[in-house]
């Protein structure tokens, strides 16, 4: 394959003017902030060396729920005000400050509550505008690759960070400087991040140059008001819903994982590694080969695999094999179901509205993140991790359900435009 040919490949789904090491780049900030991210999840170990449990981690994480709503309603009340890659390099700065002041934290666990709503604002709109800032360099035919590869990206930094972050522990840097190298990291990533902006051309200009030329100088855009309503009263909602109900799945395996395996007696670096390598596998290898296939059909089957992999959770008490296992199919499920819903959201989204889209997924999907792990600490310090589990399992039928009757929708709405007129 010649050289040109590379680069064509190396191109195909993205926008004219944009260029592939600007992807590179955005790619490598987003797993320097995720490997941070990753990092601070032994945070519940340290905690109860301070002297929490389940439900005060639960407290510290749900302790930026409000900040971040709120930071994730005014990127989409005013989509545009700031290029996406500018609002996700400040994120990641905030981030770091938080990073460290977890690291100066001793004696009592209560000064993390602070450090939570840092942390957890800061992270809640990185995981939002990052997938604007891809969306706004991709076509819409390649958008769900690229979405594959950014949450690829971010799931090797989540299931990495744990691992790095289990090592040095260990050694003389123990809890608080491992925390303070996590801010290091968050450096190197708002440096590749803020590249991003250098690399390409800023697309609310051709925006504004595209409706110009159709509209003249009357407004193009729709209020927020009218977007909301149109995206409410769109497939979308239902691609909303299940986002909403991954953010429940993934922040109660990842942020509980560590004390989920230490209550089995388990490695808890078996489900990093074995759920990362999995979504790695199908982001990166199994995404493209099932891309053939209806998007629809595609998600159904993926959390089908899912509902399965997280009832596993219920019976592999000691068992490594299993657990290994169990994390492996939920990473791949989860791999390949995400990034094609929230491609989806945007796809059947009118254009008027699709730069609302994103963040409004985002919103829903951060407000789980930081709120259900109030009361999944609350369940677990109750009635234990099966009753946890039990719910999960639920979550996770109803995200079936939704797919599958979304492919009996789209294949009898296919038949009946097929149907001969009489």
């Amino acid at each position: 394959m010649s050289g040109n040919d590379c680069r064509a490949n190396g191109r195909e789904g993205l926008r004219r003017g944009v260029s592939f090491p600007a992807v590179v780049s955005l790619l490598l900030g987003t797993l320097g902030i995720s490997t941070a991210y990753g990092m601070i999840l032994l945070l519940p170990l340290y905690m109860r060396e301070l002297g929490g449990n389940e439900a005060s981690f639960g407290v510290v994480l749900s302790s930026a729920a409000i900040p971040a709503v709120l930071c994730i309603g005014l990127l989409i009340r005013y989509p545009e005000a700031m290029r996406p890659h500018a609002v996700v390099g400040i994120a990641i700065a905030v981030y770091a400050v938080g990073a460290a002041g977890a690291s100066v934290v001793n004696g009592n666990w209560t000064p993390l509550v602070g450090i939570g709503v840092l942390l957890g604002t800061a992270w809640a709109v990185v995981y939002t505008a990052t997938p604007m800032v891809m969306s706004e360099m991709v076509t819409d035919e390649g958008r769900a690759t690229y979405f594959g590869y950014l949450t690829g990206t971010q799931q090797v930094g989540i299931g990495a960070g744990p691992v790095v972050a289990r090592f040095l522990v260990e050694t003389d840097l123990g809890f608080r400087g491992t925390f303070l190298a996590a801010g290091v990291v968050c450096f190197f990533a708002v440096v590749l991040t803020v590249a991003v902006g250098l690399l390409t051309s800023d697309a609310r200009v051709q925006r504004s140059a595209e409706q110009d030329a159709t509209t003249g100088d009357k407004e193009a855009g729709v209020s927020f008001g009218e977007a909301a309503g149109l995206i409410m009263r769109s497939e979308a909602v239902f691609s909303l819903v299940m986002i909403l109900l991954f953010a429940c799945l993934f922040t109660s395996l990842t942020q509980f994982q560590t004390t989920f395996a230490a209550a089995r007696e388990l490695d808890y670096s078996v489900f990093y590694v074995a759920y990362t390598a999995a979504v790695i596998a199908s982001r990166f290898g199994l995404a493209p080969l099932v891309s053939r296939f209806e998007t629809r059909l595609m998600i159904a089957a993926s959390v089908s695999v899912m509902a399965l992999s997280v009832a596993a959770f219920l019976v592999v008490g000691s068992n490594t094999l299993l657990y290994g296992m169990a994390s492996a199919f939920v990473g791949l499920g989860y791999g390949l179901a995400l990034p094609s819903v929230q491609a989806q959201a945007v796809n059947v989204s009118e254009e008027a509205v699709r730069p609302r889209v994103l963040p409004l997924a985002g919103l829903l999907f951060q407000a789980a993140i930081l709120g259900f792990p109030l009361i999944a600490g609350w369940i677990i310090a109750s009635f234990g991790y099966p009753a946890l589990f039990a719910v999960l399992v639920t979550f996770v039928l109803v995200q079936a359900a939704i797919g599958w009757w979304r492919v009996s929708v789209a294949r009898r709405d296919m038949n009946t435009e097929k149907a001969p007129q009489l």
